[in-house]
């Protein structure tokens, strides 16, 4: 963030805060928009979305020809200027002349041609499929058949045939080449239409295919998402074993560099019975960038030796396009995670365009894991690039199927939607500014809107503004719960505005805070400091509620977080623990207050504490019910006249600092018996454990006549024996749930 654009911020700041009495809020909050993850999430017409974060105007794209058909698989640029598309579903290879003029050029017997070569001589070669042939057309319109694989299989065993042809490239001596389906295979053909079986993969389909510098054969395939490399004389190595089904698309660089278009989800390492690739052609969905490229394996360079591939992370939809350096390296060089990379080109400057689907977005990818939101055609496919004849890229399209020109200057005008923001309630809005470029020649205008739905409807308020000052414009939109911005930019000439940065400053109207629970621990159990030393008996010897909540488990037996410090145990302590949160993320301030059972007045105990925790010394007032009251207020982060609070009162508790009474203690003897006799008692907490201990040995326990210690009155009968002759002193210790102890003793002696 530059010093400017924190600038901007701090004054926003400043003025949210000078109009906070009328506003009605609390802390006021910058929403700024300024990353290529954020950026994503808006809905760009003509602009373009920077990987470093960034929007500009989207080149241009002029439209060449409308075709007919839905789909427009592939073409190919003669030496005269003429692009040939080819098509389905009725298999018709159009011809669109320089003046943009488009014809039939031929119309095949099957219902798609997939793919298409030209040779020196500006014949066009059409693969076509099902029952896949490939056609020669000449420039003057004649066709004729050129290859059929059936006549490369004996009649006997046509089961054993070819059904598509997926797949042409073209030597530089003129020999074409044919990637099929069904079984695999990459046939050559010369000039003259004489053809043999170049190679036999283990693959069912030869899906893409490029030659390279070197006069190898590059080829991908389905459905195990190999990428081979097919030697002249026919030699099988494996560059690439990628994790995809379907290597869609293959491009060959001048430097040595493949790049390699995977489609149709990870398959991990299992393997699927063969069927013929199906492009998608309609789906819908969000594309979201990969932002860490996360293999890199070493393939061979010469030889058939297969790649070792170890894949972390593998998708679950999309697509991804590999790079393939001249050493063997594969990296992964772009990923989407629904989008599938359909078609591959190089532009002028070197950098790679990636055409994809479901939502016709073409990509610019100029580093590894950067790109850029180049284009978004309305069509849902880009299926194919071309090249001009002075070099500019073409694009071919699917639903609907039709051909456009890449521009090297941008659109005269684009516009950004952002996405919505819900800032949580009723929100007053501040300033919006932003932080950009305009050359000569340019413009950046920016409006608002808002409304109390999350997706904008009639409901909504219209576009205010426009706002063109970008060190910031007060917003005119109405109040509401939800905002939107706009960006549109413009041009005259040949450069393009940059927005790098969006902000916008609202004020959430003031809400109360929320009291989840209040709850008061069991006696003498606190919330001790970090580096406050030890309690006095920290779950040693205790009540079990007690020994409990030391341990860090409430009554109910569940695991507890404490909201400070750990439990520990003082005798006298009551500790009352408020959860409590604020949907404006004010800071809060809490009062407690106190009633004993039959009063009417609320006690103030403790105010202005800024602590969820809170513990007193009981003993300071009488044995007997009580409930506290939270008071919490926002009052820390608003001005008194806008502050709010909410309070709730807890459940009744007892405060209990009596001892219990150890009464009617006395001793028969029955030689050689001794039977001791007393009764405890309580006056508000039940009995826990009495023990007793002669001669001030062991404490041992004993229990009630009636079996269990459970109420505030027990009666104790203790049989004592082979006690020696002389005096003795027998101690009597009892404890209530509240861990108060009471003693007493008996002396008595055993004749001679």
């Amino acid at each position: 963030m530059t010093k400017v654009v924190r600038w901007r911020i701090l004054v926003q700041l400043l003025l949210l805060l000078a109009v906070m009495g009328a506003a009605g809020a609390s802390t006021p909050i910058i929403w700024e928009q300024t990353t290529q993850r954020a950026f994503q999430n808006g809905d760009p017409t003509n602009v373009s979305i920077a990987s470093p974060g960034y929007l500009h105007l989207a080149p241009a794209v002029e439209s060449l020809y409308e075709s007919s058909e839905p789909l427009l698989w592939c073409l190919a640029t003669d030496s005269h200027g003429n692009i040939f598309a080819g098509s389905g579903n009725d298999g018709k290879l159009f011809k669109v002349d320089a003046s943009g003029q488009g014809t039939v050029f031929f119309d095949a017997e099957e219902l798609e041609i997939h793919s298409l070569a030209l040779d020196a001589f500006d014949n066009v070669y059409a693969a076509t499929f099902p029952n896949g042939k490939i056609y020669k057309i000449t420039p003057n319109g004649q066709s004729s058949p050129f290859f059929d694989p059936k006549a490369l299989t004996m009649a006997s065993d046509q089961s054993e045939a070819d059904q598509y042809i997926w797949s042409l490239t073209i030597d530089t001596a003129g020999n074409l080449y044919a990637g099929t389906g069904g079984n695999g295979r990459v046939y050559k053909i010369d000039a003259n239409g004489r053809a043999n079986l170049l190679a036999q993969t283990e693959e069912a389909h030869i899906v893409s295919m490029a030659m390279d510098t070197a006069g190898n054969l590059i080829a991908g395939t389905d459905p195990n998402g190999r990428i081979y490399r097919i030697s002249p004389s026919g030699d099988l190595s494996v560059l690439y074993d990628s994790p995809y089904r379907e290597i869609r698309t293959i491009l060959t660089t001048p430097s040595g560099t493949i790049y390699a278009g995977a489609v149709n989800e990870p398959r991990g390492r299992s393997r699927r019975p063969a069927s013929p690739p199906t492009p998608r052609t309609n789906q819908s969905g969000a594309t979201q960038q990969g932002g860490e490229a996360v293999l890199e394996v070493t393939a061979p360079v010469t030889g058939g030796g297969q790649a070792t591939t170890s894949f972390q992370g593998g998708r679950s939809s999309g697509g991804v396009v590999y790079r393939i350096r001249s050493d063997g390296i594969v990296q992964e060089w772009w990923s989407s995670r629904e989008d599938e990379s359909l078609s591959l080109a190089l532009q002028d400057d070197g950098t790679l365009l990636v055409g994809t689907g479901p939502r016709g977005i073409v990509y610019e990818v100029n580093g590894r894991s950067k790109s850029t939101k180049l284009v978004r055609l309305k069509e849902s496919q880009v299926t194919a690039f071309g090249l001009t004849k002075d070099n500019r890229i073409t694009i071919a399209s699917s639903n609907l199927g039709n051909v456009f020109q890449l521009s090297r200057n941008p659109v005269k005008e684009g516009s950004f939607e952002s996405e919505v923001k819900d800032t949580g309630g009723t929100s007053s809005w501040g300033q919006i500014s932003w932080d950009g470029q305009t050359p000569q020649g340019t413009g950046i205008r920016l409006y608002s809107r808002s409304g109390n739905t999350d997706s904008p409807d009639k409901t909504w308020s219209a576009w205010g503004g426009p706002y063109s000052r970008n060190s910031g414009e007060a917003i005119n939109s109405p109040s509401g719960r939800f905002i939107q911005w706009k960006a549109v930019l413009t041009t005259s000439n040949s450069q393009t505005p940059v927005v790098n940065s969006v902000s916008v400053a609202y004020l959430p109207r003031n809400v109360a805070p929320t009291i989840n629970e209040v709850t008061v621990f069991e006696p003498g159990v606190y919330l001790r400091e970090p580096g406050g030393g030890r309690g006095e008996q920290n779950g040693q010897d205790l009540p079990p509620k007690v020994a409990g909540r030391i341990r860090g488990r409430s009554a109910n037996g569940r695991s507890r977080q404490p909201a400070m410090g750990a439990p520990s145990y003082r005798k006298g302590i009551r500790t009352v623990v408020v959860n409590a949160s604020d949907s404006n993320n004010d800071k809060l301030s809490f009062a407690i207050y106190f009633r004993g059972e039959g009063e009417l007045k609320w006690k103030l105990l403790r105010d202005d504490l800024d602590q969820h925790v809170y513990s007193w010394d009981s003993e300071t007032l009488p044995d007997g019910m009580y409930t506290v009251k939270l008071v919490v207020s926002d009052a820390p982060s608003n001005p008194p006249t806008l502050a709010l609070d909410a309070e709730k009162v807890s459940d009744p508790f007892l405060i209990d600092n009596t001892s219990p009474l150890i009464t009617n203690l006395s001793a028969a003897r029955s030689t050689p018996h001794l039977t001791l006799t007393f009764k405890v008692e309580d006056a508000a907490s039940p009995i826990y454990k009495v023990e007793y201990a002669i001669n001030g040995g062991k404490w041992w326990v004993v229990y009630p006549v009636d079996g269990v210690s459970d109420s505030t009155t027990e009666t104790f009968k203790l049989s004592l024996n082979d006690l020696v002759m002389g005096e003795h002193t027998i101690a009597i210790r009892a404890k209530d749930v509240s861990n108060n102890i009471g003693t007493a003793k008996q002396v008595f002696t055993i004749p001679d």
